[in-house]
């Protein structure tokens, strides 16, 4: 019985066990949003580039434009100057010089209505303030070349400042500075657009990513789910005949169903035979417990003072230890018989030559019967079992047709190759079985007729113990009857490589 403690344990366990269900669902749900929010950060930080890429265009065409408006005059630019050049000349722009609002206009535009996006501030030779079209507090620093770089104090937030010097085409002297600041308002908005856009499919990905994983979990999660319920049927009541409906799928789910099927099967049938072996157990070794039991209380009470009931007493208990001998001989037997897999699976014997050593011994020991054989092998024959093994198989079942023999004393014991099989045929002429015995004969302290068969001093386990053996070994071992003229019974082995080697060797 289970301590209070490991109770508690237990429940305390179960209470912080988290389903199944619920941890696939959240790991689809995390997955599916991890891959959605690696993409679209993966698209936002690329469009985001091409974005700036395109600002920065904007802002180098601009001031390419202006640069060469303002590089034809002579002498240091001057207010009145500016503001001539501004109001006469024209900007052209072009699909190639993309500003964020006029990029799609494609006509002239006078160079003063850039305003917006674009701040132009123009500056003499002194770095004296000239002209903006747009008052700006943004620093303005003289640079040798022109440079294009990020600010953080723009109206609206980060923003693009662009400053040049310009030199007069005509001498080629500095005549003034001009600095080209674009503020990214159209830019920001839109980053603001498709970042919220972004965020909110975020939203509506997570929960859709749930709600599929809920979906894929239950779908997944059933035959567990008919698997932990029949579990528990089960273990209320271990006779159940209840099992899992697998139905028409093929995947790993449905394979492990089906062996969770045999499984129970196979339990099943083993409690089923513990079971019966128990009660044949009992009952064999009942009757010659009971029957040396009662000789020696006869002795005990008179009978050890008569030579006659002594000896009567003596011999009658001793044969029924002799019983019990043999009955727990074969039930070791029938053990060992269910480990062949573990200890013998690397066993190597030639089999013409075991089976005309049986035939022979037979033949010496029951000079009353005619044992004929049939061997249709023409080479040597190799089968994974182990010596012994097959000499006490054949033994059984040479033992069973002698005794089981009627009028007929007559076997006939053949070998041949069927396929990649060896297989070998016992025939007898005796008292034969009905459909039903043939199919029950191979279990354990099974009798066709009881009574006879334990005059003709069997157990019951010698069959068994014989199809245990055979089917360690991968082969197969049935019987063919009709009753009141005798059975067949067959066995097949799969035959080793190595005689299709040695019968190539032969021919060559």
């Amino acid at each position: 019985m289970k301590s209070k403690a490991a109770i508690d344990t237990t429940a305390v366990n179960q209470q912080k066990r988290i389903s199944l269900r619920w941890k696939w669902t959240i790991g689809a749900a995390v997955a599916i949003f991890l891959t959605y929010t690696i993409f679209s950060t993966i698209l936002f930080i690329t469009f985001q580039q091409i974005m700036i890429d395109n600002e920065q265009q904007a802002v180098r065409n601009v001031v390419f434009n202006l640069t060469e408006r303002f590089g034809q005059n002579f002498y240091d630019l001057t207010e009145e100057v500016v503001e001539e050049t501004l109001d006469q000349q024209e900007l052209y722009l072009t699909p190639e010089m993309p500003i964020m609002e006029e990029m799609q206009n494609q006509r002239s535009t006078p160079l003063r209505s850039t305003q917006g996006n674009i701040i132009i501030r123009v500056f003499d030779p002194g770095e004296e303030l000239l002209y903006e079209t747009t008052p700006s507090n943004i620093a303005f620093e003289t640079q040798q070349n022109m440079m294009i770089r990020t600010i953080p104090e723009g109206p609206h937030g980060e923003a693009l400042s662009a400053v040049t010097p310009i030199y007069s085409f005509l001498n080629n002297e500095l005549i003034g500075y001009v600095q080209v600041i674009n503020t990214l308002s159209s830019y920001h908005q839109l980053f603001r657009s498709v970042l919220g856009a972004i965020l909110l499919t975020g939203v509506i990905a997570l929960l859709f990513s749930g709600v599929i994983g809920y979906i894929i979990a239950i779908s997944f999660l059933q035959p567990i789910r008919r698997l932990t319920e029949a579990m528990h049927i089960i273990e209320k009541d271990p006779e159940s005949q209840e099992r899992i409906d697998v139905g028409d799928g093929n995947d790993e789910l449905t394979e492990l169903a089906n062996a969770y099927n045999a499984m129970l099967d196979r339990m099943q049938r083993n409690i089923e035979q513990q079971k019966q072996f128990v009660e044949d157990v009992s009952h064999e070794l009942r009757t010659p417990v009971a029957v040396v039991e009662g000789h020696m209380k006869l002795l005990n009470r008179w009978g050890k003072d008569d030579p006659t009931v002594l000896d009567e007493s003596l011999t009658a208990s001793l044969q029924e230890i002799e019983r019990m001998k043999s009955l727990v001989q074969e039930m070791l037997d029938l053990s060992r018989a269910e480990q062949v897999e573990i200890h013998y699976k690397n066993e190597r014997t030639a089999i013409r030559d075991i089976i005309n050593q049986t035939f022979n011994n037979f033949k010496l020991v029951h000079p009353d019967f005619v044992f004929i054989m049939d061997d249709d092998l023409n080479k040597n024959v190799y089968v994974n079992i182990y010596r012994n093994h097959l000499e006490q198989i054949l033994i059984i079942l040479l033992d069973n047709a002698v005794k089981y023999s009627t009028d007929k004393k007559e076997v006939h014991l053949s070998v041949s190759e069927n396929g990649q099989d060896v297989q070998i045929a016992i025939q007898d002429y005796g008292e034969g079985m009905t459909q039903e015995d043939t199919v029950k004969i191979f279990n354990r302290f099974y009798r066709v007729d009881k009574a006879r068969s334990r005059h003709r001093g069997g157990n019951g386990l010698g069959l068994s113990i014989a199809k245990q053996l055979i089917e360690g070994y991968n082969g197969k071992i049935w019987a063919e009857s009709v009753l009141d003229h005798g059975s067949i019974f067959r066995i097949e082995l799969p035959e080793l490589a190595e005689s299709k080697e040695d019968s190539a060797s032969n021919l060559n």
